[in-house]
């Protein structure tokens, strides 16, 4: 594997009158595999004590190898460790992606970071200072990162990095679900391959309120038939539950709900509902709380316990919402913007006497 970063030694730095003793830094390979392994399961068991749900069957030595593993056969992924003596205190990795919507970024997954519990969060922000340079040289001046919230460390350090919460990823215990009172006299029923259609309709739906105040993330016009192309096909996807809302036959608002990935975030067993939408038309009728109601019921029936959510906080329609159904944040992720007029006037390229 090809490294492009090397780190400088830093010796001593102290943060709210914690030491933090470090003799060295450096860029992270595959032999640091075992000890990163070991830093991110530690975390996980931390982060276990406030969310029950992640002591999963992924809270082991080989699952946490096996995914810094895959990360490292990445040709562009670039980290930086803290050694003390010789030792692993921390890691931080991040890989350069490209794609249509973030365009060329770093990206830290919910593995890619982790210090030890002994060590200063200033740990945190000192890791990040020692990669982001690498990112930037490679272009990337979007950093987005998953961090999270069990150990609110991480979280305000990365707040004090000029980092902003872009997207929640919340967890709802079913046992914990209360059922809304009050909800519309409408159908909710499993949607079948006749409802390609309708589906089609309501592709829009999401892209609506992403298009407008005050979340403005705009889905351009020339995907829009892929994303209806999309919808249509998921009443064909046997892994897919489509609930479908409506009153006299007409389409009011969807959910679709899917097996949550195995992850060191996921509950073991749960649903994903990766979409919903309600017409904007139609909201503050009740729509939402009939199809939450409903799915909630079925998966229960199904042997469900958690379900899984995730959610742009701009969104107020969302942000406002997925919490009153009892959704609660497990962890951000989070992206800070840099200027690129970096690459031609930072200070590396002055001439200073």
């Amino acid at each position: 594997m090809k490294y492009i970063y090397s780190l400088q030694f830093c010796p001593y730095t102290q943060y709210g009158g914690m030491e933090m003793t470090i003799s060295e830094f450096r860029a992270i390979t595959t032999a640091d595999i075992p000890a990163m392994t070991n830093l991110l399961i530690s975390r996980q068991i931390l982060e276990s004590d406030t969310f029950p749900f992640l002591q999963n069957r992924c809270l082991n030595t080989k699952y946490g190898m096996d995914a810094l593993e895959k990360l490292f056969m990445s040709s562009t992924v670039t980290g930086a460790g803290a050694f003390v003596e010789n030792e692993l205190a921390g890691y931080i990795m991040g890989e350069i992606k490209v794609d249509p919507s973030r365009g060329r970024h770093a990206w830290v997954p919910y593995e890619g970071m982790a210090v030890r519990a002994d060590q200063s969060p200033e740990l945190i922000r000192t890791l990040y200072e020692k990669v982001c340079t690498a990112w930037l040289k490679q272009g990337c001046f979007m950093h987005y990162v998953i961090v999270p919230l069990g150990n609110q460390a991480y979280f305000e350090a990365f707040q004090r990095l000029s980092f902003f919460i872009q997207q929640v990823h919340g967890v709802m215990n079913l046992e914990e679900y209360r059922p809304f009172a009050h909800v519309p006299d409408i159908k909710v029923r499993i949607a079948g391959k006749a409802d390609r259609e309708k589906m089609g309709r309501m592709s829009g739906i999401i892209q609506s309120y992403q298009n407008s105040a005050p979340t403005f993330e705009l889905v351009l016009p020339e995907v829009e038939a892929d994303i209806k192309a999309g919808y249509e096909r998921t009443v064909e996807d046997g892994d897919m539950t489509v609930l479908l809302a409506e009153k006299d036959g007409e389409e009011l608002g969807f959910q679709i709900y899917e097996a949550a990935a195995s992850g060191l975030m996921s509950p073991d067993g749960g649903a994903e509902l990766s979409v919903a939408g309600t017409y904007p038309c139609r909201m503050g009728t009740g729509v939402g709380k009939k199809l939450m109601n409903e799915g909630c019921s079925l998966m229960r029936e199904r042997g469900v316990r958690h379900i899984i959510a995730d959610w742009r906080i701009t969104n107020l329609a969302s942000s406002t919402f997925w919490p009153k159904c009892g959704f609660k944040p497990a962890a951000y992720r989070m992206v800070r913007y840099i200027d690129s007029s970096w690459t031609w006037a930072g200070f590396d390229h002055l001439d200073i006497q």
